[in-house]
């Protein structure tokens, strides 16, 4: 069973993240604005690193591990979005993440899940693969996008794998998370030029939301760092993943969007999940 204190820091990181998730997904350039917000992050956490220092030299392997694997992650999500919509593609890649870091949890870690715990990233997971059911019946769909999904998903495990074992090993988690927003930065700008575009330019036209939104999302981040360095890999990434659920709480109540029943049970199915690891 997870600490009672840890399990609020993922469950509270999992509503920043949908929160500005539901932001950038507000403007007329969604895209734009998440890639400016990872931008902003590597800024802001500059400054802060001289405060916190570097992170010790033991845990630099997977820090740069987990920038690279996060990069190649986002590159596949890009392709999964461009050949099938972004409603079948998202949950698929966030379901994946979960279940993929059951075997890696084990390989890694030896951390072997409780009954319950299993039960319940098995739920969480079934919710956001019924959530991409839903968007599939809904149009149609590319099997090359379902697979360059799933490999984001793999993408996706095995960066926190990485942050796992990296934050583990470092007794300052400040350091290890600005370093990382940093490496993510400078990656997202490096691709950002390589489409012919500046970075520079862009970040300034969306400087107001962007560091706004980066402040949420970097709150969100070492509140998942943080408990991810004594909580179960598996049980963590699963419950961080309850932020589509949010998200579509937020689309309903906030934005207005339209849900239907079945979205409903995709979040109850969440729930039960959420009971399972933290009670079972």
């Amino acid at each position: 069973m997870i600490g009672t204190i840890p399990f609020l820091a993922i469950m509270a990181s999992a509503l920043l993240h949908a929160v500005w998730n539901a932001m950038a997904r507000s403007h007329k350039e969604p895209g734009d604005i998440i890639a400016c917000s990872v931008m902003a992050a590597g800024v802001i956490c500059i400054p802060l690193l001289m405060l916190v220092g570097l992170p010790s030299r033991e845990v630099w392997p997977w820090l740069v591990g987990g920038v690279i694997i996060n990069s190649i992650g986002i590159r596949a999500a890009m392709a999964a979005y461009i050949r099938t919509s972004y409603g079948l593609a998202y949950p698929i890649m966030r379901a994946g993440i979960p279940l993929l870091a059951l075997p890696i949890a084990i390989l890694m870690f030896d951390e072997w899940p409780t009954p319950g715990g299993a039960f319940g990233v098995i739920l969480i997971s079934s919710a956001l693969i019924l959530l991409a059911l839903i968007a599939w019946r809904a149009g149609k769909a590319e099997l090359s996008g379902v697979g360059y999904a799933l490999f984001a998903a793999l993408c996706g495990a095995g960066y926190v794998a990485a942050d796992a074992m990296g934050v583990r090993l470092t007794s300052n988690v400040a350091s290890y998370a600005c370093m990382i927003a940093i490496g993510n930065a400078l990656m997202l700008a490096l691709m950002v030029r390589i489409e012919g575009r500046n970075p520079l330019i862009l970040l300034r036209r969306h400087a107001r939301l962007s560091f706004t939104i980066s402040v949420i999302s970097m709150t969100g981040f070492l509140l998942y760092i943080w408990a991810l360095k004594t909580t179960p890999m598996a049980m963590a990434a699963a419950l961080r993943e309850t932020s589509v659920l949010f998200a579509m709480v937020i689309a309903a109540f906030v934005l207005k969007e339209q849900i239907g029943p079945l979205h409903w049970c995709a979040a109850f199915l969440a729930l039960a999940g959420v009971v399972a690891i933290r009670l079972l």
